[in-house]
C-alpha cells in the first residue's frame, strides 16, 4: 500500500462527516486507525509532525512484558503485555524478532532472586514460541561477555524477549490503515474545536506544508497525542488539569564492537530504580535508559548532561567498558506519557493505559507503551461503541498481519548519489516523506545510528525532496540548516 500525501489530502472534503477523527500519529493513534478502519468506520488521522516523530520513534526498540514490573507486583500489566508481545510477532513478522538477553549476577542470592522473577515471567507468558529462561555458569557468561572477567560475576541468566524497529512498525500500521480505507495526513495541526450545545462538532486543521485551513467534521474525536495529551485537552477545555506526569528516557548509540555477538544485556538495578539495556540494533548498540521527571513536555527533548553521564557510568561499571563521549555515534531522548498517581517517583508510575471522554465528547487515550498499542486501540474502539452514537461492531485485529515495508533496509543509506536520490523520491511517493528529517530520521534510521553520517547526506536529500515538491533554493537551504541543528543535538 502506497502513502502519497497529495492523494490523502484530496480526500479531505468540507462536506464530509467522518466517523472517527484521530489526532496523533504515533503508536497509539496509528493502532486506533487500523482498528477503526478494520471495523468499517470512516477514519481520518491527523498528525502535526511526521508519523512516529515523537516518543514512538525513540523507544528502547523492545517488545516485552516488562520484567521490572514484577518487582512492583504489576502482574496483570505484565501478563497483558506478554500476550501482546506474541501478537506483535504474529502481526508484524517483518518488523519483530526475538532477542536473547543476559542478566549477569554478582552474588548467588541475586542469581536466585532474578531466576525466580524470570520463572514467573515465563509462567505468565504461557505457551509461546520464545523459549524458556536458562541458567548460565560463570564461564559461560565470560564467554558471551568477555569484558566482565574480573568483575565478580558468579553466573547469569538468559531469557528471550522481542526487538523491533519502532518506525518500521509505525509505517506498517499507517499502510495497513490506508489499505483498510483510512485517510492519514502528516504535517497538519489541529488548532481548535468548534462546538454545538457543548459538544464538539468539528476541528480546525492547518496544513503545515501549504498553510491552508481545513475544517474537519466527525462523530467522534480521539486524542492520541501521547505526552501532549493535556495540551490538546486544553484546546477543548482551558480549565483542564494535567493528567500526565511525563518522564524522559535517554539512549546512547555506539559502534557494534562495544557489545560483540548477538546477545543483549539487562542491568537489573540502577541507582534510580530502573533497568538499563544494552541492545544490538541495526549494526550498532543502543544503551539506555534514564528516568527524569519533566514538568512541561517539549517537542524536541534533548538528553541532559547528567543523563549522558548516568548511562556512560552504568555501562562502564556493569558491562566492563571504558566508554566516553567521543564514542557516542548518536543520542536521543523520548518522553513517556505516564499517568499521574500518588507516587512522585516517575520510575514507579504505571505504564498501563486509561481512556476517558470529556463532557464535550473528546476521547483521550493516555499512558501505555509500544508493546500494548494494539490492546489500547482495541479498548478505545470498545469505549467509543459504549460512549458515542457510533453504530458498529468492532472487528478483531488479533490475527491481522500488517502490511510489510518496501524491500529495503532502514539502517542502510545508499552511498551513490543517484541511488540515494531515488530512495528519497520513493519515500516521498510511497511513505509520505516530506522533510529531510522525515527521511534521515524515520524512512531511514541514520540520525539515530550515526548523526554525523546523517548530516553529510542532508544536502542530497534536501535537493531530492525539493525536486519532488517543486521547492526552490531557499527551502533547500532552510531544510539543511534545520536538519544540521537537529543532528547536532544528537551529538554530545
Amino acid at each position: 500500500m502506497e502513502l502519497y500525501r497529495p492523494h490523502m489530502k484530496s480526500q479531505l472534503q468540507d462536506s464530509k462527516t467522518w466517523d472517527v477523527c484521530i489526532i496523533g500519529g504515533g503508536a497509539t493513534g496509528l493502532g486506533i486507525a487500523v482498528e477503526a478502519a478494520n471495523s468499517g468506520l470512516s477514519t481520518l488521522l491527523i498528525e502535526r509532525g511526521d508519523f512516529a516523530q515523537g516518543t514512538s520513534s525513540r523507544s528502547t526498540k523492545l517488545v516485552h512484558g516488562g520484567v521490572r514490573y514484577l518487582e512492583q507486583r504489576k502482574i496483570s500489566l505484565v501478563r497483558e503485555a506478554l500476550q501482546e508481545r506474541d501478537r506483535m510477532l504474529h502481526n508484524a513478522p517483518h518488523e519483530v524478532t526475538d532477542q536473547a538477553f543476559i542478566i549477569p549476577a554478582t552474588t548467588y542470592w541475586k542469581l536466585a532472586y532474578y531466576g525466580l522473577g524470570l520463572l514467573l515471567y515465563d509462567l505468565l507468558a504461557g505457551r509461546r514460541r520464545w523459549g524458556r529462561t536458562t541458567i548460565l555458569s560463570k564461564s559461560k557468561v565470560h564467554t558471551l561477555l568477555p569484558r566482565l572477567k574480573g568483575k565478580g560475576i558468579v553466573g547469569g541468566l538468559q531469557y528471550l524477549d522481542g526487538k523491533f524497529d519502532d518506525v518500521g512498525l509505525a509505517l506498517a500500521l499507517a499502510k495497513t490503515a490506508a489499505k483498510k480505507g483510512a485517510v492519514l495526513l502528516n504535517h497538519a495541526k489541529v488548532t481548535g474545536f468548534q462546538k454545538k450545545k457543548g459538544r464538539i462538532q468539528s476541528a480546525s486543521i492547518q496544513d503545515g506544508l501549504h498553510g491552508d485551513a481545513i475544517t474537519i467534521r466527525a462523530k467522534a474525536f480521539v486524542n492520541a497525542t501521547g505526552p501532549f495529551s493535556d495540551a490538546l485537552c486544553r484546546l477543548d477545555n482551558p480549565r483542564h488539569k494535567n493528567r500526565l506526569k511525563p518522564s524522559q528516557g535517554v539512549h546512547l548509540t555506539f559502534d557494534a564492537d562495544v557489545l560483540p555477538g548477538d546477545k543483549a544485556v539487562l542491568i537489573p538495578k540502577t541507582s534510580d530504580g530502573r533497568v538499563v539495556f544494552a541492545v544490538p540494533w541495526h549494526g550498532k548498540v543502543l544503551i539506555g535508559t534514564t528516568d527524569t521527571a519533566v514538568d512541561q513536555p517539549e517537542e524536541e527533548p534533548r538528553p541532559l548532561a547528567q543523563e549522558v553521564d548516568f548511562v556512560l557510568d552504568h555501562a562502564n561499571r556493569h558491562l566492563g567498558l571504558n566508554l566516553g563521549r567521543k564514542d557516542i555515534r548518536s543520542m536521543f531522548a523520548g518522553l513517556r506519557p505516564l499517568i499521574k498517581g500518588r507516587i512522585d517517583k516517575t520510575a514507579a508510575l504505571s505504564r498501563s493505559h486509561q481512556i476517558k471522554t470529556s463532557k464535550s465528547g473528546l476521547t483521550s487515550v493516555r499512558g501505555g507503551k509500544w508493546t500494548t498499542y494494539r490492546k489500547m486501540a482495541e479498548d478505545t474502539l470498545k469505549h467509543l461503541k459504549k460512549k458515542t452514537k457510533l453504530r458498529f461492531e468492532p472487528a478483531s485485529t488479533q490475527d491481522m498481519v500488517l502490511e510489510a515495508q518496501n524491500e529495503f533496509d532502514r539502517a542502510v543509506l545508499p552511498e551513490n548519489e543517484s541511488e540515494l536520490t531515488q530512495a528519497v523520491l520513493q519515500a516521498h511517493r510511497k511513505e509520505m516523506c516530506i522533510t529531510v528529517e522525515d527521511f534521515l530520521s524515520r524512512r531511514r534510521r541514520i540520525l539515530y545510528l550515526d548523526a554525523r553520517k546523517a548530516m553529510a547526506a542532508a544536502p542530497i536529500v534536501a535537493r531530492a525532496l525539493a525536486s519532488a515538491q517543486g521547492r526552490g533554493e531557499e527551502w533547500i537551504e532552510n531544510q539543511i540548516n534545520l536538519f544540521t541543528k537537529k543532528a547536532l543535538s544528537h551529538l554530545p
